[in-house]
């Protein structure tokens, strides 16, 4: 049997800056999942609120960019690489903040209690934010913890 070496395949790097809130020294994990596959190919993981993160020697193609971090929502972000690095800035909510800006208030109160009731379509990450008794929809119970939490009487976190 004849051994051939494997070309030489050019690589990348895919960085930015992930932001986050409340425990400035928890564990964010950040991994990239390459299309069709479940198990992740690259993985880090950072500390802080707003930090930078880097994967090197990344082959082309398309990755699935999954940020986690405790009390926080996960996020997903589709990734192609194809011939030069990629810089993708990420940022995930915690559970519960559906605006995004690192607390839960009236305004995310509301958003919730106005999906209940059909005047606005929360979709896709605010869904997810505001889903926080983790079932398929979003109705009064969500809206009863959001305000619980809001007016101090039982914190998700």
């Amino acid at each position: 049997a004849v051994f051939q070496e494997a070309a030489n395949v050019p690589t990348y790097t895919v960085s930015g800056s992930v932001t986050s809130f409340n425990d400035a020294s928890g564990d964010i994990t950040l991994q990239l999942i390459p299309e069709g596959l479940s198990e992740p190919a690259y993985e880090t993981t950072v500390k802080g609120n707003t930090v930078a993160y880097s994967f090197a020697d990344v082959a082309a193609g398309t990755y699935t960019l999954k940020v986690s971090k405790a009390n926080h929502v996960t996020r997903e972000y589709t990734v192609v690489v194809g011939d030069t690095s990629v810089l993708q800035d990420v940022n995930i909510h915690l559970k519960g903040d559906i605006t995004g800006d690192g607390r839960i208030n009236i305004m995310d109160v509301n958003r919730a209690n106005l999906h209940f009731k059909k005047k606005i379509t929360l979709t896709g990450y605010e869904f997810a934010c505001a889903n926080v008794t983790g079932d398929t929809q979003v109705n009064i119970m969500d809206a009863n913890r959001l305000n619980l939490h809001f007016k101090n009487k039982s914190k998700l976190w």
